[in-house]
Order: structure tokens, then sequence, then C-alpha cells
């Protein structure tokens, strides 16, 4: 079964075990997971989920104490893709992206996706081309997604002279 990152724990939140989740794209198409696979724990059951703030808000099965949800600060949270909904045209999950070939506007070979990189304000590919790995941003209009075949990049210029 194939996961994808979709979360981070930021806290616990309550007495009760809950835990906030700072998340990964639109929050809104993760509400009807039934399962969260919580990196380190494994896979636990959603007892409750809902929206807040930049995230949302998680009781899990098992997790019954501000002290065991407190330990899950910082983990990945992954969702099986099984379980994702199918997006609509022209959206994606970073997944998806990864192993496309990148391409200039003129054709030539850039390389290939090895990883997508959420950092909050500015996510970025990570391209490998050889040896070297190059930190790309995906950002429009600078990149143009063609979903299942390629990624075209107007790299700025001297991107890939390092």
């Amino acid at each position: 079964m194939e996961l994808t990152r979709i979360a981070t724990v930021q806290d616990a939140f309550g007495i009760q075990g809950a835990i906030k989740l700072y998340t990964l794209g639109d929050t809104e198409r993760y509400l009807d997971l039934t399962r969260l696979q919580i990196e380190g724990v494994g896979t636990l059951k959603i007892k409750k989920l809902e929206v807040y703030e930049v995230g949302m808000v998680v009781e899990l099965i098992g997790i019954s104490s501000r002290a065991l949800a407190e330990r899950l600060k910082g983990k990945q949270v992954y969702a099986f893709d099984e379980d994702l909904p199918p997006l609509e045209e022209g959206v994606y999950y970073y997944h998806d992206l990864i192993g496309l070939p990148v391409r200039s506007l003129e054709g030539q070979d850039l390389g290939k996706v090895i990883a997508v990189h959420d950092h909050g304000h500015q996510d970025t590919l990570e391209v490998r081309k050889g040896l070297k790995k190059y930190l790309v941003p995906l950002q429009a209009p600078y990149v143009e997604v063609k979903l299942g075949e390629c990624i075209i990049l107007d790299a700025p210029e001297g991107l890939f002279e390092v």
C-alpha cells in the first residue's frame, strides 16, 4: 500500500488525547478519512476529525490522554493513497509529481523529480540530474505541470549552473 504525507502533528489539543495537525494542501479533502499512518507509531483509526485553523484536530483510537498525544508532536502523518479522494482536473497530490521528467521550455532534459518539499510558504521540487540535485520553486509561472507526462520549467537564469 502506498502512502502520501498529508500533515505534521503540531501539538496535543485538550486533555483527551486529540492532536492538532498542520495539513498539506486543502484540509477539506481529508475529512472523509477513517485511518491515518503516524510516523513511528503505525496505523490508527480516526474517532473524530474537524477542521481547525490551518489544519485539523483529530481524535485517534488508542490515543486517550494528553501525555500520549504530546509524544506525537513533530511526527509526520500519512494517508493511504487508496483512501484519498480523486482530484479535479489540474489539481494533483505531491506524490503524483515524483518521477516526472523535468524539461526546459525548449524541451531540454533538466532531470527528474525525486521529492517534493512543503516549506509552508514555498513548496519546492527536488530535481536530480546525474549526480547533482537542485531545489526548484513549485510556483507559477515558472513551473507547468503536465500530470502523468512531465514538468515544464522556465528556470530562472543560473538555477542549474550551481
